[in-house]
């Protein structure tokens, strides 16, 4: 994988369905001070993204998080990361398979219900995995096309959008209830969840102590200046905005007709897709890099002969994913994985601070400058968010966190 692989791999992995419907729920929150709240989740994930890339540039290995924790924390803590990101994307997957039957309702409900629902997201899990059996380089040109085909409509929304927007709408965007602003925040940061995935496959990287620091920089960025535009022109132009469960088509008929509202839609369906593709190539890498310490049964290790990729870690995630969308909720699965994510952020942080004090020799293609200002926004950034989610559902995670446990203790 090259710059550009890698590049599109972390805005694929953030710009997914929550930009498509987050819009409206912010307007809801925060009114038209929405467009600063992107500005804020950017710099907030920025700082947590730049951790990611101080330790990307350390490693050349295949796993991410999990290479992080291990190495800086010892065997058990990165076990337990390893796990929470492979039970991140498991859960992630199977949630943006279910979320794809929200958009399909766009055209037609009776496809998105019953037996007809079922069938096209089992088909879409198969579809990803069995893609990304037939090699990485296929697997990333998939999410190539993908983050471009969904850029595509996005881009028009923008820049049709543009020429429409009353500023008058936007005459309080700097007006804010200081109490709504934390929730806004929460919901925000959805949006950017999934940027992680990036520094996963840096085994099959061409360069990643070079190319994963600057790819973490471009997609961030990338995607915050995105999101700032499309909540601009969706305030400017729609006034029912904080009213609208599918946000961006209702603002996209207002200024461009049916065929605007068709285009959005059509945008949505290659966004959830796009995050399918992502997550099939990185999560059974996950499994692979557990294997491969010990942690998991040697079979997850197993090389396909001829695509030399790792087949049966592909089949296992593809088949409990698709457990998972068949027996699991839109919504549960959606918050599931968000928090499972903030957690594995919280090591690679913490590890940030601890190699520079334990190990400052450590040869490192970047650094994150300010010293421990930076990762230590991103760590308070990560405690606030895990105050904002419910205790039923941090309970649950917990759970299956919990579950890891025996099979590290019990593994030899």
């Amino acid at each position: 994988m090259n710059l550009f692989d890698i590049v599109c791999l972390g805005i694929n992995g953030i710009i997914g369905a929550g930009i498509f419907l987050l819009p409206g729920k912010l307007a809801a929150v925060t009114g038209q001070f929405s467009i600063i709240i992107f500005a804020i989740c950017g710099l907030l994930c920025l700082a947590i993204a730049l951790c990611f890339a101080e330790m990307g540039g350390i490693y050349n290995e295949t796993g991410g998080a999990y290479i992080y924790a291990r190495n800086t924390f010892g065997p058990m803590i990165g076990f337990m990361v390893g796990w929470m990101m492979w039970l991140s994307s498991i859960i992630g997957w199977a949630a943006m398979a279910k979320g794809l039957l929200l958009y399909v309702k766009f055209f037609s409900p009776s496809l998105s219900e019953g037996r007809i629902g079922e069938f096209i997201v089992i088909s879409l899990i198969l579809a990803m995995g069995v893609l990304n059996l037939f090699g990485v380089k296929i697997g990333a040109r998939v999410i190539n096309f993908f983050t471009i085909s969904k850029l595509i409509p996005i881009f028009a929304f923008i820049a049709f959008g543009f020429f429409h927007i009353d500023t008058s709408h936007l005459g309080q965007i700097f007006s804010l209830e200081i109490n709504s602003v934390g929730s806004a925040i929460v919901i925000g940061l959805f949006a950017y969840t999934g940027f992680e995935y990036l520094a996963v496959p840096a085994g099959e990287m061409k360069k990643p102590g070079r190319d994963i620091p600057v790819a973490f920089a471009i997609a961030i960025l990338v995607t915050t200046l995105i999101y700032i535009l499309i909540q601009t022109v969706a305030t400017g132009t729609f006034p029912g905005l904080a009213q609208s469960e599918k946000p961006l088509a209702d603002a996209a008929v207002s200024f461009m007709g049916s065929t605007g509202g068709v285009l959005i839609a059509i945008g949505a369906l290659l966004a959830i897709a796009g995050v399918n593709s992502g997550i099939a190539l990185t999560g059974p890498r996950n499994l692979f890099a557990l294997s491969a310490d010990g942690f998991l049964p040697e079979i997850f290790t197993k090389i396909h002969p001829k695509y030399h990729t790792p087949y049966v870690a592909i089949g296992v995630n593809t088949v409990l994913t698709l457990i998972l969308s068949l027996t699991g909720t839109f919504e549960y699965l959606i918050f599931a994985s968000v928090l499972v994510s903030i957690l594995q952020y919280i090591p690679t942080c913490l590890a940030v601070i601890v190699l520079r004090r334990k190990r400052p020799d450590v040869s490192k293609s970047f650094r994150v400058p300010g010293g421990y200002i930076v990762p230590s926004l991103a760590l308070l950034t990560c405690f606030w968010i895990l105050l904002q989610v419910k205790p039923v559902i941090i309970l649950a995670t917990l759970v299956g966190v919990a579950l890891s446990l025996p099979i590290y203790f019990f593994r030899k």
